[in-house]
């Protein structure tokens, strides 16, 4: 992470000193716009298990998620599943956000 931060670091310098750079802001932008296709594939197929689980259990991910980290329902196999499948979901959406909210900035 160090690595790619320094990287990050030197280009910031590189733009500040030199101006804009077309090569560098379009490679950047297809980076970006990338790894963004790249969650939201992700994030449609852990929907799809949402939905599987919310089916079978008449309740949204959501409040399945609050009820279980509070201990107010089992803790058989499913529910450890849809609860890892829920979070991962939710991370994917963070990333996804940040990576949007940077490639709008263009």
């Amino acid at each position: 992470m160090k690595r790619t931060l320094s990287k990050v670091k030197n280009l910031e310098k590189f733009i500040e000193k030199h101006g804009d750079d077309l090569f560098i802001s379009k490679s950047l932008a297809k980076m970006l716009d990338y790894k963004i296709k790249n969650y939201e594939t992700k994030i449609k197929e852990l929907t799809k298990e949402l939905k599987t689980f919310e089916r079978t259990y008449r309740m949204k991910p959501s409040v399945f998620f609050k009820k279980f980290s509070e201990g107010k329902i089992g803790d058989n196999m499913d529910f450890i599943e849809w609860s890892s499948i829920y979070q991962m979901y939710m991370r994917l959406l963070g990333k996804k956000s940040i990576l949007t909210q940077t490639n709008r900035k263009r």
